[in-house]
C-alpha cells in the first residue's frame, strides 16, 4: 500500500465534515498531516496502483467536487457521471457504470478507495 496526500477539502468531503473541522483534527494530531505553505496535506494509505494515473486524477477531482457521496449502505457510494446526467452505485469491488458492468476498473472505484482510506485514517 502506498501513501497519497489529499487536501483538506477532499478529506472533509470524505468524512462529511467541514474543512475547518479537518484542519482542527490535523492540528490536534487526529489525522496524519503536515502543513506545507500554509495548507494542510492529509496523508492517506491507499493502494491506487491498479488504476491509471488519469483515473486517479479524475477520482480526486470527483471527491473534491463532491461528485461521489456516501449512501446509507456501508461501503456503497453514489457517483455522478462525468457529464452529470447519470448516477451510479459504486463499491470498492464494483460499479454500476458501463465500464464497471464489463468488469473494467473505473475512476469511480478509485474515488471509493480514496474516500475509504480517509475514513479509515480518521477512525
Amino acid at each position: 500500500m502506498s501513501a497519497i496526500t489529499v487536501s483538506t477539502r477532499e478529506a472533509a468531503t470524505a468524512l462529511g465534515v467541514s474543512v475547518r473541522t479537518v484542519q482542527r483534527r490535523a492540528q490536534q494530531g487526529k489525522l496524519t498531516a503536515a502543513k506545507h505553505g500554509g495548507r494542510w496535506a492529509i496523508r492517506v494509505d491507499v493502494d491506487l496502483s491498479i488504476f491509471k494515473p488519469d483515473q486517479v486524477d479524475k477520482a480526486r477531482e470527483a471527491v473534491e467536487q463532491r461528485a461521489i457521496l456516501r449512501t446509507s449502505r456501508p461501503g456503497m457510494y453514489a457517483a455522478v457521471s462525468s457529464d452529470g446526467s447519470t448516477t451510479y452505485l459504486t463499491h470498492a469491488a464494483g460499479c454500476s457504470c458501463r465500464a464497471g458492468q464489463r468488469g473494467i476498473r473505473c475512476w469511480h472505484r478509485a474515488a471509493v478507495a480514496i474516500l475509504a482510506g480517509v475514513e479509515r485514517r480518521a477512525a
